[in-house]
């Protein structure tokens, strides 16, 4: 300090500092005390219903609904019943595709199917459900570009199983990326970068199961 003439001690003056650099010193702090500053948290799967569609990118699907079915017996025996997943798919790409199959076990989907990552309950069958694009008495397994067809996957139950009231669908979408030969191809979109990461959930489809008919 320095002595003004006259004698006495020169006071310096306070420094101003304006309140909301004090908050974001303060809110910086706390981030630091907390462990640094976290990645916004990713967005949950979009919770879907009966009727609506999901852009998959390679697919347009509608999911219709879930419903019952009796195959009779032959000559008065015991039939079966089946749990039935009505879907519309359109194939939104350049080249006819088929419907594929979902992954069973350890056995891993391909095509379409194999965007329909799980249902909830699970039906436990040695070979998974059958997959279909049905014509009159009929059915195919091809999906032509910009045709929209009927996609019914259909999972027998076990004797004595009910079906359930509803079932639950976690399904992926798919985006265009290098392929195994470098070409260009339709894969499920990964839920992180990692290799060996597994397919991204983008939707949970929630469909009620109605009492259907024979088939």
């Amino acid at each position: 300090m320095t002595s003004p003439p006259g004698g006495g001690t020169r006071r310096r003056r306070p420094v101003a500092v304006p309140i909301a650099a004090l908050a974001m010193a303060a809110g910086l702090g706390i981030t630091a005390a907390l462990g640094g500053f976290d990645e916004a948290p990713e967005e949950p799967p979009e919770q879907l219903g009966p009727g609506s569609s999901l852009d998959q990118g390679e697919f347009m699907t509608t999911f219709v609904e879930s419903r019952t079915a009796v195959q009779p017996g032959l000559f008065g025996g015991p039939g079966k019943r089946f749990l039935e997943v009505v879907l519309e798919v359109t194939n939104q790409g350049a080249e006819t595709t088929v419907v594929g199959s979902p992954s069973q076990g350890g056995t891993p989907g391909f095509s379409f199917a194999k965007s329909l990552l799980k249902m909830v309950p699970e039906i436990k069958s040695p070979y998974g459900p059958t997959v279909s694009v049905p014509a009159g008495d009929a059915s195919s397994s091809q999906l032509h570009p910009g045709m929209a067809s009927t996609v019914v996957l259909r999972y027998e139950l076990p004797q004595g199983q009910r079906p359930p009231r509803r079932v639950q669908l976690d399904v992926g979408t798919f985006e265009m990326s290098e392929g195994f030969i470098l070409a260009p191809e339709w894969n499920l979109v990964a839920d992180g970068d990692d290799e060996d990461a597994p397919p991204k959930v983008a939707a949970q489809v929630t469909l009620p199961v109605r009492q259907g008919g024979t088939v």
